[in-house]
């Protein structure tokens, strides 16, 4: 049995596909069905039930599956560790969300040094890719939002960003003393971010503790996009603090009589090995972020 037999075997056995398991492994799908073939051989019959365009893995298949998956992480981290203790330099990989990678990501690098910045891959994406590539090993670890249902991966609160109402700076909301409400809120001209990132699920959800319907004039999935527009005057709406950090040319105000917030969280696979530079930029990481939020 070859690793690189079982990297097919798992792709297939996830994707339940050989073609899109093929095009994840990078390989001619007909080779990739051979290196199966071979495998079953080896190992004396089928770990997939063909079914036309159905795969299913047989019994044989779901026992090999779970070993494989430990085979392959026990091969990955020997592989590092040792790579390790030749001190050998490693590229660090690290992921972050959309709605804090343009805010989080530029301070850090202005904090690293020039060494760890040129080690150092940053990928900003969807929650959900994100997780995926820390649970397969293409990411060291990611900056992401709770809540998450990920009982596998190994999640660290970092800390706290409130979500806070965002006007213009000549709006009567914002020329009055005091907190607005969340009711005066969603009223006005409403700027909202789309769902398809956490945080525009977080806000949808604040919105929906208000006693009145929202009136939605405008839908992002940029909160560039938004800011601008409020700039304009052309409404009002509710964004992460970590947004409007330096943005005083907006009227900006807690939400009377609620605690808005989401946890800012550090997720890694819980057995996966980090090298000693992604441990080390993991702890710096970790420290800057908790100060950083600390300091908005």
């Amino acid at each position: 049995m070859e690793i690189q037999q079982i990297r097919y075997f798992l792709a297939v056995a996830e994707l339940r596909n050989f073609t899109r398991a093929a095009e994840r492994c990078h390989v001619a799908q007909p080779s990739l069905s051979q290196q199966i073939k071979k495998l079953e051989q080896e190992l004396g019959g089928a770990l997939f039930h063909r079914m036309g365009r159905r795969i299913l893995l047989t019994e044989q298949g779901e026992l090999l599956e779970s070993k494989a998956k430990t085979i392959l992480l026990e091969h990955e981290n020997a592989i590092q560790q040792v790579s390790d203790s030749f001190q050998c330099s490693r590229t660090v990989t690290l992921g972050a969300i959309m709605t804090i990678a343009p805010y989080l990501v530029p301070a850090l690098l202005h904090k690293l040094t020039e060494s760890e910045c040129s080690s150092l891959r940053i990928e900003e994406n969807f929650t959900e890719t994100l997780i995926e590539k820390v649970r397969r090993g293409r990411l060291d670890f990611a900056i992401m939002s709770s809540p998450l249902k990920e009982p596998d991966l190994l999640v660290q609160v970092l800390g706290h960003e409130r979500f806070l109402a965002v006007m213009p700076k000549e709006h009567p909301l914002n020329l009055r003393p005091g907190k607005v409400t969340l009711d005066e809120l969603v009223r006005e001209p409403f700027l909202e971010l789309n769902n398809i990132h956490c945080a525009g699920k977080q806000i949808h959800e604040i919105c929906r503790l208000s006693s009145g319907k929202r009136n939605t004039v405008f839908l992002s999935s940029q909160i560039e996009t938004i800011r601008r527009l409020v700039l304009e005057g052309k409404g009002v709406t509710i964004l992460p603090q970590m947004s409007l950090h330096g943005h005083d040319d907006m009227g900006i105000k807690e939400i009377e009589g609620m605690t808005l917030e989401r946890e800012i969280t550090l997720v890694q696979h819980p057995d996966r090995y980090l090298s000693k530079s992604a441990q080390e930029l993991k702890d710096k990481l970790k420290a800057f972020t908790q100060q950083y939020l600390q300091a908005e």
